[in-house]
């Protein structure tokens, strides 16, 4: 059950990044993280804390509005 949530919550960082036009390096950048962290995140779903929150302000979306509809 876990890992379908952490499945979800890297393919909707993956979806928002390539539905604004964002190359992964581009993404990081704005982030303010390494394009590796990015890669983990969305290919293998492995990321930290601080790595989630700052791919989530990068989106512009409050973590509640983020959350919102997910398990």
């Amino acid at each position: 059950y876990q890992q379908k949530r952490i499945e979800e919550i890297s393919l909707f960082i993956k979806n928002w990044r390539l539905n604004e036009g964002l190359s992964q390096r581009e993404f990081s950048q704005l982030a303010g993280i390494h394009p590796n962290s990015l890669y983990h995140l969305e290919r293998m779903g492995l990321y930290n804390i601080l790595t989630l929150l700052k791919c989530i302000d990068a989106t512009c979306l409050t973590v509640s509005q983020f959350f919102e509809g997910m398990e």
